[in-house]
């Protein structure tokens, strides 16, 4: 028998908005200054989901670029400042759906992203979310971003319920293992660069919005 349901904790690149395609190209373009081709498949494979600063550890370690992880990420800062601080990205097919089918359930509401808090603003103000999710949970409030739990535990503090009575709602891996370490179960929905790859743990691994949103309700009778 399922537990009662209390709140639902999204996650946000790749959950509620198709931003992926935008990370990508930022680093075709970063990458692009230093005669470096980074192919989408290999993106998709390593860097999908993935916390920018686990990004650019790994880019310098398998490309031969003129500086520091540190400073790679620095310089990938300054452009996901412009291209995502003032303009939303395009929602998730589904998204607003099941943002507002929880809210009508009375369920708490959060997102835990290992985003900054200036990509997520756009999407709550453009969009109107901030009224459904009074939480956001972003790398800014914690010492480690995902897979760590930290965001998560964060997200569940301030909510005021245990892990054992919620449930996230994830894409990629590095999201899934971060909810799993925190003691949430995790629906994941794939989107197209994140389909295929290991979701082991998952609770259910689904295709869309409208898929979870019938999964809940059939789950937990809502």
């Amino acid at each position: 028998m399922p537990f009662m349901l209390q709140g639902v904790i999204f996650d946000h690149d790749g959950t509620l908005v198709d931003s992926e395609r935008k990370h990508y190209q930022l680093w075709v373009t970063l990458l692009a200054e230093h005669d470096i081709d980074f192919p989408e498949a290999e993106y998709k494979a390593h860097l999908a989901g993935v916390p920018t600063h686990f990004n650019a550890e790994y880019l310098v370690a398998h490309y031969p670029l003129p500086m520091s992880a540190k400073a790679l990420f620095a310089q990938r800062e300054r452009l996901t400042q412009e291209a995502f601080g003032k303009h939303p990205c395009p929602l998730i097919p589904g998204a607003r759906e099941l943002v507002e089918w929880v809210a009508s359930k009375s369920l708490k509401m959060a997102i835990a992203t290992g985003a900054a808090p200036l990509e997520v603003q756009p999407t709550l103000s453009h969009y109107d979310f901030g009224r459904y999710f009074p939480i956001v949970a972003t790398r800014d409030d914690v010492i480690n971003a995902k897979p760590a739990p930290d965001v998560y535990l964060h997200a569940l503090k301030h909510m005021g319920i245990g892990a054992d009575t919620g449930i996230a709602i994830e894409d990629s891996p590095t999201g899934l293992r971060s909810a799993l370490a925190a003691g949430l179960p995790c629906i994941v929905v794939q989107n197209e660069y994140s389909r295929g790859l290991d979701f082991s743990g998952a609770t259910v691994v689904l295709d869309s919005m409208q898929e979870a949103q019938e999964w809940l309700a059939q789950r937990y009778s809502l």
